[in-house]
């Protein structure tokens, strides 16, 4: 039998024991408590992070941990780290350094679960952190998981639910909803656990779910043994989230569920994408992906919808979006050409029938620049577009 990711690779500096960290995120607060209770009795200790805006002179970050000294009674331990950043990401990212450099002195081939606070974001958090971690001796992140609840999931991801519906009032300023977490999280987690039963939340995870993310349904089967097979690669994650090399993953469409992948080397017109917003966005509908513009030839123009908001904004320069491997370029449908080259690329995921479908599909094509038009697109170039008020001036 293979063994664990600790066990397998020799990581210290002096050749000696890895000590294991493992991270869970959640949207609902409700659904880490239940994971961190699964958890007991797997050999980890399980860290819950908090943080606390009301606490302190500018907030604390709290770990809490639980030990069970038997049936009947367990020890509850409290420790408040003063914010130290203006980031709450960066402070907890600088717990959480510290809180490896420690478990790794104080048993170096034990593991530690971070279960982490409602609203950090897996993306923002983890490569920098593993960046870090590499800096220290004796200790490594294992595999990155995000937990849904499927019974829930239709409206966590396709409503409009702020953060403040599952974290109370200290999020109320937070304009973020549980949809664009949910989205990203999933395609970064290197593991994803759907809890509940509905088909189609279920369904709308697996579309939402990487070919190669592990889907457990459910903690009836210890979790900690898969956390420990995966060593966490930041660059795959990235990929598998990036704008610009993210892809239309699919899945059963039995219970009405639906992805679209829609692509095209084509830019799109400045005017028509005003135009045609709202067509293209739909109804209930999640959205992540890049397009370019004649206007901005050389930016990475993002598109995302979640909630019912759309997003768009910039993710950099075409040469600098994250490289694939040749099997992903194949699997992607970019091996044809070249990984930079300017596109755009939408998928789209939701309930929906084949009129809406056709909606989007109709949106997207009326937005391209018609090929009579490309001979114009080099006049475009660092002109003025009518987007200035979503993407600045170039």
């Amino acid at each position: 039998m293979r063994g664990t990711i600790c066990e397998r690779f020799s990581l210290s500096s002096a050749g000696g024991a890895v000590h294991c960290l493992t991270i869970i995120s959640a949207v609902d607060p409700a659904l880490l408590d239940l994971t961190a209770l699964a958890l007991h009795g797997e050999g980890a200790l399980v860290i819950r992070a908090r943080l606390l805006p009301e606490r302190g002179e500018h907030g604390v970050v709290r770990l809490t941990t639980a030990s069970m000294s038997d049936a009947a009674s367990s020890t509850t331990s409290v420790i408040d780290i003063p914010r130290s950043k203006d980031c709450w990401t960066c402070s907890l990212r600088e717990v959480l350094v510290a809180v490896g450099e420690d478990r790794a002195r104080i048993e170096p081939d034990g593991t530690t679960v971070i279960m982490l606070p409602v609203g950090v974001e897996l993306v923002h958090l983890v490569p920098t952190l593993v960046d870090e971690l590499e800096l220290l001796p004796g200790v490594v992140l294992a595999g990155v998981a995000h937990v849904i609840d499927a019974d829930s999931a239709a409206e966590d991801l396709l409503e409009h639910r702020p953060l403040s519906a599952f974290a109370g009032e200290s999020y109320a300023a937070d304009g973020r909803c549980s949809g664009e977490i949910h989205m990203v999280a999933i395609g970064y987690a290197d593991v994803v656990v759907a809890l509940g039963e509905d088909p189609v939340g279920r369904d709308l995870v697996e579309h939402l779910r990487p070919h190669d993310t592990l889907l457990l349904p459910g903690l009836d089967a210890p979790l900690l043994p898969e956390l420990l097979n995966v060593r966490h690669d930041v660059d795959s994650a990235l990929a598998r989230v990036h704008p610009a090399t993210t892809r239309a993953w699919g899945g059963p469409d039995e219970h009405g569920v639906r992805t679209l992948d829609l692509s095209s080397e084509l830019p799109f017109h400045p005017g028509r994408l005003r135009e045609f917003v709202a067509g293209l966005a739909g109804h209930g509908l999640l959205a992540r992906g890049c397009f370019w513009l004649p206007s901005r030839p050389g930016r990475v123009c993002t598109w995302e919808v979640a909630g019912g908001v759309v997003s768009v904004g910039e993710a950099g320069l075409w040469n600098a979006v994250p490289q694939m491997h040749v099997d992903e370029l194949a699997a992607s449908g970019l091996s044809e050409h070249a990984p930079d080259a300017p596109r755009c690329h939408l998928v789209v995921t939701g309930v929906a029938d084949d009129a809406q479908c056709a909606s989007v599909a109709d949106a997207f094509h009326r937005i391209l620049l018609r090929p009579d038009e490309m001979g114009e697109a080099l006049a475009w170039a660092g002109s003025p577009d009518g987007l200035e008020d979503w993407f600045g001036r170039e």
